[in-house]
């Protein structure tokens, strides 16, 4: 018996402790019936449980999820260029079990709370999606990360709760379908003819401008110059005219003093002679000859 006894004691001594390593939890389930005692959470560490008991474990450390190419829909922008737009994200985010909620998980979620996790993750992103409009995906990325968080964060805490919180949240590549962006190149190239034909239209209207503007100093220059030579040619008659009556006068002076000085008194002679002079005056082809009034027929005298 004694025999019996230490090898009963060799056999369930060792059987009698249950191992949790350090990326475990544990909660003590009997061997024979299989219930779970969720009330205490075992961490890590060498436990005397007895031959009946062992640990079930679940995961202590970061749980790593990839989801690749999630389909969502984005908001529409202001100016409805982006209504019902469909595309791909890629997201990675970890979680971790909490502690002292672990009888918890198992009692309500069991080995399904990975399922559960991911499946909350992907309601809480499509249905935050459609209020992010297209363009503040690409313009403003790390809001949309943050925002995309808290809507995961949240929704993994509503009843009946996972058990879980979330770590890092990281939003991948975001792949447009092909569809969508022959919309959007299209959209943007129509932009590009607008503000090209925006802006011919304002350089046409900077060419009429142009050409009124040089049309009007053109206008200015003639008035100037016109002005000008309308007031030279005003200056040049008064010459003219100032130049013609000092000759008349000079003219006037000379005869007079001719005419006296030849003797001429008599009015018939002076008509006559003013008449001759006339004569002599024309520029034209006239041929006469005066010879009493040639130089030649004057006596010179000299005062005494």
């Amino acid at each position: 018996m004694a025999v019996i006894g230490i090898l009963l004691l060799v056999v369930l001594i060792p059987i009698s402790f249950s191992y949790i390593d350090y990326y475990d939890y544990g909660l003590n389930q009997r061997r024979t019936t299989g219930s779970v005692n969720i009330e205490r959470v075992y961490p890590k560490g060498r436990y005397f449980t007895g031959p009946d008991h062992k640990f079930l474990k679940y995961p202590a450390d970061t749980h790593f999820v990839h989801i690749d190419e999630m389909t969502v829909f984005s908001a529409s922008s202001g100016n409805n260029e982006s209504i019902g737009l469909e595309f791909k994200l890629d997201i990675d985010f970890t979680y971790q079990i909490i502690e002292d909620e672990v009888g918890l998980l198992h009692k309500e979620l069991a080995n399904s709370y990975g399922n559960v996790v991911l499946s909350r993750v992907k309601d809480a992103m499509k249905n935050e999606a459609i209020y992010i409009t297209f363009n503040q995906f690409f313009q403003s990325r790390m809001e949309v990360e943050r925002q995309l968080f808290r809507a995961v964060e949240k929704r993994l805490d509503v009843p009946p709760k996972t058990h879980v919180k979330l770590d890092q949240f990281h939003l991948g590549r975001i792949k447009i379908p092909a569809a969508v962006a022959n919309k959007q190149l299209e959209a943007r190239v129509q932009n590009e003819r607008n503000d090209m034909e925006a802006y011919l239209q304002e350089a046409e209207i900077e060419r009429q401008k142009t050409t009124v503007e040089v049309n009007k100093i053109n206008l200015d220059q003639d008035k100037v110059l016109k002005t000008s030579k309308a007031e030279g040619d005003l200056i040049r008659a008064k010459a003219v005219v100032e130049a013609d009556e000092i000759k008349n006068q000079a003219q006037l002076k000379g005869t007079k003093s001719l005419v006296t000085a030849t003797g001429i008194s008599t009015q018939d002679h002076k008509t006559a002679f003013t008449y001759l002079k006339n004569l002599m005056d024309r520029k034209d082809s006239l041929d006469i000859d005066v010879s009493y009034l040639s130089s030649d027929n004057i006596i010179k005298t000299i005062d005494v």
